[in-house]
């Protein structure tokens, strides 16, 4: 019998182990080089024009920790399949979780009794269970403005509350997306401008990793919704945990602990659309259908 027979799981684990080093390895010297640039910054610009940069505001390439995904992306697209497939289109809660359709199967009938009376007190990933069949594939979310707006503010949002969030520009798929597109530098007011800022709101798009349709509104209080395209990707090993635009990972993967029992995703596209009628109440059409209310 041959070790493949013996243990059938073998080839899916040597694939997860070379998705995980390759990432680990770009993170590692991306981190590297922003403490490398950050301590000769810092000797250059003068005292008070460092406090200013961080008075107003201004994000310097330094201070925001880039991870290379390209190796990753490109072994994603060689093992799996490379066109793209849409899979469904999902309405945000952050109250609940999405479904496809209304007979999916919900978080809370996946974990019937008996259940971990830890894990009800935690909000429900909104990402439904998706197949390893569909990686490499698009999922399209509908994002509301009081959503976002809810987790900029820490209000009534139980994803930010809890911190939903384990990775950076690849994260698990019970990831919360508002966090994950927070992570990614996403603002709900024109971001400010400077010589060093580089945005890179979409960075598992290996042909534009700031495809960002449409334009924020200069002032806050302005409503717009959102149209968000993920790139669902392979399971890592290891989700790091990288501070960036006052959003902090959380990291999976730990000596001890178990594999991340679900797919990966990353921001592939974001469309912004602005409201005709900003004092209308907004609720898009299916809102309720494809929600499972938990």
């Amino acid at each position: 019998m041959s070790v493949s027979e013996q243990d059938p799981n073998r080839a899916y684990r040597e694939t997860q182990s070379q998705i995980y080093k390759l990432q680990e390895t770009l993170l590692n010297s991306a981190r590297t080089k922003n403490r490398q640039e950050e301590g000769h910054e810092s000797n250059i610009l003068p005292l008070s024009e460092r406090y200013e940069n961080s008075k107003n505001g201004r994000a310097l390439a330094y201070d925001i920790p880039n991870v290379n995904s390209q190796s990753v992306l490109a072994f994603t697209e060689k093992h799996y399949s490379s066109k793209l497939k849409k899979l469904g289109t999902l309405y945000y809660n952050r109250f609940k979780e999405g479904s496809f359709d209304e007979n999916s199967t919900s978080y809370s009938d996946r974990h019937n009794f008996p259940y971990d009376l830890y894990d009800n007190t935690l909000p429900p990933p909104f990402l439904p269970a998706i197949g390893v069949q569909n990686t490499n594939n698009i999922v399209t979310l509908k994002i509301t403005y009081e959503d976002i707006q809810a987790s900029f503010d820490n209000i009534e949002s139980p994803r930010t509350r809890n911190n939903e969030i384990w990775g950076c520009d690849i994260y698990s798929d019970d990831s919360d997306p508002i966090l994950v597109l927070r992570h990614c530098g996403f603002k709900i007011v024109v971001p400010p401008s400077g010589p060093f800022h580089k945005l890179r709101r979409t960075p598992v798009n290996m042909d534009n990793q700031d495809n960002v349709t449409g334009n924020l509104p200069l002032l806050k209080g302005t409503p717009f919704d959102l149209e968000v395209e993920l790139l669902l990707l392979p399971t890592l090993q290891k989700y790091p945990s990288v501070k960036r635009f006052d959003v902090t990972s959380r990291e999976w993967g730990l000596e001890g602990t178990a594999i991340h029992d679900g797919l990966s995703y990353g921001i592939y596209s974001i469309v912004i659309k602005q409201r005709l009628d900003r004092d209308k109440p907004h609720e898009p059409t299916g809102y309720i259908k494809n929600l499972k209310w938990t």
